[in-house]
């Protein structure tokens, strides 16, 4: 289970967990005015359909990419470069109603402690290519198709070496790269989205990614530009909820405030495969039941209920269910937290606890991001109980870069042969296209 290559997870419309128009306070849109982040682009919305229900979803996208952001350095440097890029993309959202968007994110991890013959630090750095096609909209319905390509590599040093592996963690402490070696290019999301009812209803289907409809936060689902701990972008405990793989998802709108989200996935899948294993009928089935009001700078509030059942090659078949909460305040402070329960087969993880705190506009800054949170898992197979604190800090540095410091404390890792302490001192850079 990939619960790493993650997540992205803006969950927003964005295309990958996340992606990036759910970093709180964040995606932001360029100097031309187009997503500046690996987001799914929202198709325009037909003028009749609005007065009419709207995905909790796609609400939040275009909520997030009006945020005004405030960075430290201005005009950016950058400017110059990427204008061309800008103007380009901007030409063909208007012309051809596509709308592309990319960021590339160095990540510098270094842990104290490592079992013998464990190298102690590890660069790498992530590609994130979107892009999204309106095929055609009328009269309140809609279908578009949206894409996320993707490319890991570590520089100076094995593409086959995975640091959080190599610790023994249980809990994917660099979701970047995930739970395995880099992948030099893969095709994560291809999909069709179908809207009707005035974009209340939606139908997907294609290459998903689960976690862009269930188990999203909007405090804590982006790695890219938040948490990096794996059990941050969406939820460890619900099985396959972080893969990339051949599936369909439901979304229905049912009141201002209340949703209902299902989606079903092929276990076998993975980032680097096709839709070949479809045929062998090995899905993950979920249904989350949420219910939200504000937005983020609004005293956003959300509270989601989902339960789902598995059936894999490997581990078995299985079922659990979770919950999570999140309340921003008036002052920008947002406690969370989410708590899931599964059966010993299934999944790898057989529960999972996190709560949280984050700051969405620390010292009056738009665009910066301060988080701390405490995780908990038990594993369905593994020697120990892993617990990981992680803090961290996004400074807006330009409008085109973002960058901070970030630590994580783990503690007795899962999978190590015995138990110890380490801490991994990062600092992550992304530069947003």
């Amino acid at each position: 289970m990939r619960k790493g290559t993650h997540i992205e997870k803006l969950r927003s419309r964005a295309v990958f967990f996340t992606a990036s128009f759910f970093a709180a306070g964040q995606s932001v849109t360029t100097a031309a005015g187009t997503p500046s982040q690996s987001a799914q682009i929202d198709q325009p919305r037909p003028k009749e359909a609005t007065s009419v229900l709207r995905q909790q979803l796609d609400v939040d996208s275009e909520a997030l990419s009006k945020i005004h952001v405030t960075p430290l350095i201005q005009p950016d440097p950058l400017r110059a470069l990427f204008q061309p890029i800008d103007r380009l993309t901007d030409r063909a959202a208007q012309a051809e109603r596509l709308k592309l968007g990319a960021t590339y994110t160095f990540l510098n991890q270094y842990a104290t402690v490592t079992p013998e013959s464990v190298r102690h630090n590890q660069l790498s750095g992530r590609l994130d290519f979107t892009g999204a096609w309106s095929a055609y909209q009328n009269h309140g319905s809609a279908g578009s198709i949206s894409l996320l390509v993707r490319s890991g590599t570590n520089i100076g040093v094995s593409q086959q070496f995975n640091l959080s592996n190599g610790l023994g963690s249980g809990l994917t402490l660099n979701c970047l790269q995930g739970g395995g070696a880099q992948q030099p290019i893969t095709l994560n999301i291809l999909y069709w989205r179908q809207d009707l009812l005035g974009r209340r209803l939606s139908f997907y289907i294609g290459k998903i990614h689960p976690n862009q409809h269930i188990a999203l936060s909007m405090f804590n689902d982006d790695e890219t530009s938040q948490f990096l701990n794996g059990a941050n972008d969406g939820n460890a405990a619900i099985a396959y909820n972080g893969t990339y793989a051949g599936g369909a998802a439901v979304e229905f709108q049912a009141t201002p405030h209340l949703y209902i989200h299902a989606v079903a996935v092929d276990t076998e899948g993975a980032a680097d495969r096709g839709l070949a294993t479809l045929v062998d009928r090995k899905y993950m089935e979920a249904v989350e039941v949420g219910w939200f009001s504000g937005s983020l700078g609004q005293r956003y509030q959300g509270v989601h209920i989902g339960m789902w059942r598995d059936d894999t090659k490997s581990q078995g078949s299985g079922y659990g269910g979770g919950f999570s909460v999140e309340h921003e305040f008036s002052s920008g402070w947002a406690p969370f937290m989410r708590y899931a329960l599964a059966t010993d087969t299934g999944t790898s993880l057989k529960e999972v606890a996190a709560f949280g705190l984050t700051q969405v506009h620390p010292f009056g800054r738009h665009g910066d991001m301060f988080g701390t949170a405490f995780n908990y898992s038990e594993p369905s197979a593994g020697k120990h109980h892993e617990s990981v604190f992680e803090s961290f800090y996004r400074l807006r540095l330009t409008q085109s870069v973002d960058l901070g410091p970030d630590v994580e404390v783990s503690v007795h890792p899962t999978y190590a042969s015995k138990e110890y302490v380490t801490t991994l001192l990062s600092a992550r850079m992304r530069i947003i296209f």
